[in-house]
């Protein structure tokens, strides 16, 4: 019996450790996403005006440490989910959607972009306030996935998105 409540402490223990890491690691990333330190990636993207031009612009997607393949990447997955149930502000939440979406697309994976494209349209849901940077990133979803066959799924969703919300560049 007494080996069940030291077991049950020892895991009570590391999920309050887990909590406290990804707490602590998450203001330092919202802090260097605000400084616009996290992206480094460039993605070139070509936006038409309604009246025809064509503008070029570039958006920056996050640098990638852990990728689907590596044997941690599953304790990423549960970090994010607590850095979500972490922030309690709409906005700020729409924000760090945002941001993992931008790093799903950065990892090159289909089904990483397929998520990415989801949490982009709940982070659009969420928060309106955060338009401007959703459009950009629309866009650059709806550009990378066009190039990657692999992506069509992803591309449909993209691509449904921006016709339901009439994304315009003007």
């Amino acid at each position: 019996m007494k080996k069940i409540f030291i077991l049950i402490g020892l895991v009570v223990a590391g999920i309050i450790l887990f909590i406290s890491v990804a707490m602590a690691n998450l203001e330092t990333v919202m802090r260097e996403e605000m400084e616009d330190r996290l992206r480094v990636i460039p993605i070139e993207i070509i936006t038409e005006k309604s009246n025809g031009e064509k503008i070029k612009s570039v958006y920056y997607l996050p640098k990638i440490k852990i990728y689907p393949t590596n044997i941690l990447y599953p304790i990423k997955i549960w970090r994010d989910k607590v850095w979500l149930w972490l922030t309690p502000d709409s906005c700020e939440k729409s924000r760090l959607l945002i941001l993992i979406a931008d790093k799903q697309m950065a990892e090159e994976d289909e089904l990483s972009a397929n998520e990415a494209v989801d949490k982009l349209i709940e982070a659009d849901k969420i928060c309106p306030g955060n338009q401007l940077r959703i459009n950009e990133a629309a866009e650059a979803y709806r550009q990378i996935t066009q190039k990657m066959r692999k992506y069509s799924q992803a591309n449909e969703k993209i691509e449904k998105f921006i016709e339901k919300e009439k994304i315009i560049v003007d």
